[in-house]
């Protein structure tokens, strides 16, 4: 089963509610609504900085409220199925889906088992259907009967902020090999079986020191 990590202010209770919108940065425009994990602790290390900052800035809390991003270790249920964007798709399920959703038989005719058996150029193909709703990549990932999506996300391959003394040893993590890490699109939450804080507290540098301003 794959390690997840996924960073945050903080989760409550013992369920994982997916709220709309509520993606950071381009997540909830490529990938939809879902709740976000990466294979790599450090890319969970990065994004709890953005959802630190992304909150101060919209003013959600009172500075002294808001405390620290956390980091957390996902386990998803023995039962959970992840849909590798990777692998190759079953042509002719493929082919059904897509005159399901839309896509005029006449087109689809054009298209060679190849292009239907990639998951990045199914998805394209869906935005010539008429009959679909959403998000392209959850819409194909929950109507293949998915839980949950793991993709390198193109965006990434324009990404060019890499925020220092928040913990990631950049210079080492953005070996090609390991940069830019998989992302995990979790669509079905009663596929998470539980959650674990590992690390609390990550964004030291972005601390305040309320001692001085009293003074």
């Amino acid at each position: 089963m794959l390690a997840l990590y996924h960073g945050s202010l903080g989760l409550d209770g013992g369920k994982i509610n997916i709220q709309s919108g509520k993606g950071v940065g381009w997540n909830a425009l490529t990938l939809g609504n879902a709740f976000y994990t990466s294979i790599s602790e450090d890319a969970a290390c990065l994004f709890s900085h953005l959802v630190l900052q992304k909150s101060r800035l919209k003013g959600e809390s009172g500075f002294d409220n808001l405390g620290y991003a956390k980091i957390y270790k996902i386990t998803l249920s023995k039962d959970a199925s992840i849909l590798d964007a990777d692998k190759a798709l079953d042509a002719s399920r493929v082919r059904s889906i897509l005159l399901c959703a839309g896509v005029s038989e006449r087109y689809l005719n054009h298209r060679h088992d190849d292009q239907l058996s990639d998951f990045y150029k199914v998805a394209d193909l869906l935005c010539y259907g008429m009959d679909w709703e959403g998000n392209r990549n959850e819409y194909l990932t929950r109507v293949l009967g998915y839980d949950g999506l793991l993709i390198k996300e193109r965006a990434w391959e324009n990404w060019d902020y890499y925020p220092s003394g928040i913990g990631i040893d950049w210079d080492k993590t953005n070996d090609p090999k390991l940069w830019p890490p998989k992302t995990v699109a979790i669509y079905n939450t009663d596929s998470v079986a539980g959650f674990e804080v590992i690390r609390d507290g990550v964004i030291e540098s972005l601390a305040i020191d309320h001692s001085d301003l009293q003074r």
